[in-house]
């Protein structure tokens, strides 16, 4: 109901008598939305409604006058909150440009447009940013040939968006060209891809093929290829024995994936995940035991009683982490609720502070208010971001709104994104 009532708002403002900073927002100058806004909230009537017509406003500007390639960054900026900026990202995607390929593929993935048109409008485009419209919205029987040419354009970003169709659809018949993409494309994005792509259609055949590219595979793709077993058609296909087999033979940051992906399986395999998470949490290096804190499950007694002792840890950066976690998932929220506010007390600008204090703002807990309030004003930007969107967290968006007036537009966009977002948060 948030999320309805803040879209017929927008859109009546887009109608009716708008406020004056949603005005200034629109059609005025930046100085004068830094003004509006402060008058605004001195006077009060930074209500909430005010402030997501607000953030509306501010998104679509940016939007809409960005060019070149800082217009693609910022309608990738803006995909989270996409669903509430469908009119802007529309008007967008009518100009021929790389932007607007950009918006008219949030479009398609947002299910506003049928890609039935797309490919044969834009399968021969000169335009690579084009082609990989066409590309994207391959998604039937029909278009399996011209997806598998697609997947050996000169072009990554049609590559890239063929194989993006291919997750999307999976086609038994796209096997072998996935398996030649996850292995031969000069793209590390386009090859982790194909491999999950490859997951999806699943079988003997998909899950043999990717065990053969294990003992070659970088990090990254090792996680990729796990990824890829946990798919449903390729873990009943022998995906689970592999994943367990990572988790027996290798350790670090593949092994702790290995186990996420076991967590919420059949009791066995789900008790030999947070077995590892555990261990993990307990004795793995900074990175491992960040990515085993978020993959874990706190049912577990042996996950609980590890957050618990890195809680505790001598080094501040394990201790945030796991007390964030301890309150985020209402795990003894007292303790770590006070154990938190003790770091967040630190020095501004202090890494360890920032975590803390956003951490208690997810968490609902005014006390950071204050802090927040005062980083808005900070020397860098992404701390004015993270502030602002703390204070999105707790609710307090006459405040936030301050950010929608900052200097740098990636943090203006960033926060409108947030408070229009925060409705469909539950």
């Amino acid at each position: 109901m948030k999320r309805l009532f803040a879209v017929a708002l927008l859109a009546c403002l887009a109608g009716c008598a708008r406020p004056e900073v949603v005005r200034s927002a629109l059609h005025g100058d930046l100085g004068t939305l830094k003004r509006e806004i402060a008058k605004a909230r001195e006077g009060k009537d930074l209500h909430e409604a005010t402030v997501v017509a607000l953030a509306g406003a501010v998104a679509a500007r940016e939007v809409r006058s960005a060019t070149g390639v800082t217009a693609v960054r910022r309608l990738e900026q803006v995909r989270p909150c996409a669903g509430h900026l469908l009119d802007v990202v529309r008007d967008r995607a009518r100009r021929r440009d790389d932007a607007g390929a950009t918006a008219t593929i949030i479009l398609l993935e947002a299910g506003a447009i049928l890609p039935a048109d797309l490919v044969s409008e834009f399968r021969d485009a000169r335009s690579g940013a084009w082609r990989a419209v066409a590309a994207r919205a391959m998604l039937t029987p029909a278009d399996a040939l011209a997806r598998r040419t697609a997947m050996a354009d000169p072009d990554e970003r049609v590559r890239r968006a063929a194989l993006a169709a291919a997750v999307a659809s999976p086609a038994p018949d796209d096997l072998e060209s996935l398996l030649e993409a996850s292995r031969v494309d000069p793209d590390p994005e386009a090859r982790r891809i194909a491999i999950r792509a490859v997951g999806g259609i699943g079988g003997e055949r998909a899950v043999l093929a990717l065990a053969d590219r294990w003992a070659t595979a970088d990090e990254d793709t090792r996680r990729a290829l796990i990824e890829a077993w946990a798919e449903p058609s390729s873990y009943v296909a022998g995906g689970r024995a592999r994943i367990q087999r990572v988790i027996e033979t290798s350790s670090g940051i593949p092994a702790i994936v290995a186990a996420g992906a076991l967590v919420g399986r059949t009791e066995g395999e789900a008790e030999l995940g947070a077995t590892t998470l555990a261990s993990a949490i307990a004795i793995g290096s900074a990175a491992e035991r960040r990515l085993a804190m978020n993959l874990a499950p706190t049912s577990c007694p042996e996950v609980k009683m590890a957050l618990a002792e890195a809680a505790k840890d001598p080094e501040r950066a394990v201790r945030v982490l796991a007390l964030a976690h301890l309150v985020d998932r209402r795990q003894d929220p007292g303790k770590a609720m006070a154990a938190l506010r003790e770091l967040a007390a630190g020095e501004a600008g202090d890494p360890i502070t920032l975590q803390a204090r956003s951490a208690l703002a997810a968490a609902g807990d005014e006390s950071v208010s204050s802090a927040l309030r005062t980083e808005l004003s900070a020397p860098r930007s992404f701390r004015r971001r993270l502030a602002a969107q703390g204070l999105v967290a707790l609710g307090n968006h006459a405040h936030a709104a301050t950010a929608l007036g900052d200097d740098d537009p990636y943090v203006r966009t960033a926060v409108a994104c947030a408070i229009l977002a925060d409705g469909d948060t539950p």
